[in-house]
């Protein structure tokens, strides 16, 4: 009889270990949603947040993915699963969390969750939820764990601005150094990888395009050895200048390295971009400059790629701009 038991167990524990994985491992909203069964009801952990459809509870679970989209681990004090009848399962879990949200490492002990599925004919589906704090950690309005990660997170920074004046400008003296391009005063190569892989999640989860443009100053290294890499910085000032004046408040300008910037442009399209792109373009060819040489940029353009990673998206973009560079300079190409 046990034998029997722990076969039929079988299917509700792969559907069980495909949510974990598309929830918190991959924070993937579709493949959330399609394991849950269209008559879902009875999601909640707090006064705030209880629902009883299925679209209620996916408009919780696409803020949190969009709020926290970085992995979340997830490790198993007890896990057990019990079969109803033929077609209905429950499993009872107490499990730790732990994430980065907002550059803040946090982690939440001996949560409680409560899952029960339904099986019909060879699918099954989630069909009810219950994810909790102990009583005797939380309180009476138990919160949505993600919200409260998010909020600990907040607190934290609270509290070093409250206690000492010094720490809070040291802290953003680091976050200014690591953000931030010393000499041109746009966003670093770092905050520019994480801004973009960020970005890749949403598309990913819920296909929010971007584009990318990626421009290298013409001919650079012979205005550094003609006039000097003084002259050669208040031109990459100038450029780094022109561009941000014309991008919009979304987007993101940094400092790729050396001569070439890059520009992450979130809910944007090729077209919009190539628009943006141009005006660059003319405005950086129109500048006035401490040299008489004229200052022009090669400019390459990418959009967003369904199931593909950002460093390959960004890669198209770079081929883009050296094509614009080897076949004429002064110009743009568009992936």
């Amino acid at each position: 009889m046990n034998e029997t038991i722990n076969k039929e167990l079988i299917p509700f524990q792969k559907h069980f270990d495909a949510y974990i994985t598309a929830y918190l491992t991959e924070r993937d909203l579709n493949k959330t949603a399609s394991l849950f069964a269209e008559s879902f009801l009875g999601f909640g952990t707090g006064l705030a947040e209880r629902t009883y459809t299925k679209a209620e509870a996916m408009l919780l679970y696409q803020q949190d993915i969009e709020s926290a989209p970085n992995p979340i681990a997830v490790s198993f004090h007890q896990k057990q699963f019990l079969l109803l009848d033929a077609d209905n399962a429950l499993v009872a879990a107490e499990l730790d969390m732990k994430t980065v949200i907002l550059e803040q490492r946090v982690k939440f002990n001996n949560l409680r969750l409560l899952l029960v599925m339904h099986r019909h004919q060879d699918t099954v589906a989630i069909v009810g939820m219950h994810l909790s704090f102990p009583t005797d950690v939380h309180g009476d309005d138990e919160s949505f764990p993600l919200k409260e990660l998010e909020e600990r997170a907040h607190l934290l920074r609270e509290m070093v601005e409250k206690r000492t004046k010094s720490l809070k400008q040291a802290y953003d003296e680091l976050s200014d150094l690591i953000n931030r391009d010393r000499l041109t005063k746009v966003a670093s190569r770092h905050y520019f990888e994480e801004a973009l892989l960020n970005e890749q999640r949403r598309f990913k989860n819920f296909q929010r395009n971007y584009a990318l443009i990626l421009l290298d100053i013409d001919d650079f290294k012979q205005i550094n050895d003609t006039n000097g890499h003084l002259i050669g910085d208040d031109i990459l000032k100038t450029v780094a200048a022109t561009i941000s004046n014309i991008a919009r408040k979304t987007d993101v300008v940094a400092r790729w390295g050396g001569d070439e910037f890059v520009i992450l442009l979130p809910e944007t399209g090729v077209d919009t971009a190539y628009e943006l792109a141009e005006a660059m373009r003319q405005a950086v060819e129109n500048g006035d400059y401490p040299i008489t040489l004229a200052i022009t940029l090669s400019i390459g353009i990418s959009g967003s790629r369904a199931d593909d990673h950002a460093r390959n998206v960004f890669k198209l973009v770079d081929d883009a701009m050296y094509r614009a560079k080897k076949t004429g300079k002064n110009q743009i190409v568009c992936v």
